[in-house]
């Protein structure tokens, strides 16, 4: 299993990679405590999880999931950007909480949150492995990516 992380300014995707599930599970232990109890609880505070799984359970179409953003509801296309996260096995889409749709605006709330130590390891992470501009550069919407 892996996710697939895509951020998109307006509509043109800026900035996409895929991660397995013991990578993410290697950078989510790098990250502070305070760092990880401040993302749950900004999940649980924006996100009934329950309502969303009952709602769309998991074979509503692909596009519901995403048509606005998941913690403020924002109509995607309302939006300057945002983030698209989606968990995949093989080929196959695993739809429960995932695919989601973050907006800018909440990610850099979410983002605010976090420790100077989790940004030092996520930007450590993006450039260790994605080439291009340096990770302190933000992205055309304003933000930097957060993953979701």
């Amino acid at each position: 299993m892996y996710i697939i992380n895509q951020s998109f300014a307006g509509d043109e995707c800026v900035f996409e990679f895929a991660l397995c599930m013991d990578c993410r599970e290697k950078m989510h232990n790098q990250l502070s405590e305070p760092s990880k109890v401040a993302m749950f609880d900004f999940m649980h505070d924006h996100i009934d999880m329950e309502q969303r799984e009952e709602q769309l359970g998991t074979d509503s179409a692909t596009e519901d999931y995403i048509t606005s953003c998941i913690t403020c509801h924002q109509p995607r296309s309302a939006t300057n950007g945002y983030t698209l996260g989606a968990m995949f096995a093989g080929h196959e889409l695993i739809k429960g909480p995932f695919p989601m749709l973050m907006c800018s605006t909440c990610e850099e709330a979410l983002a605010d949150s976090l420790s100077d130590e989790t940004r030092k390891v996520w930007d450590r992470f993006i450039a260790e492995n994605f080439p291009g501009p340096p990770s302190e550069v933000k992205l055309p919407t304003g933000s930097k990516p957060v993953l979701i």
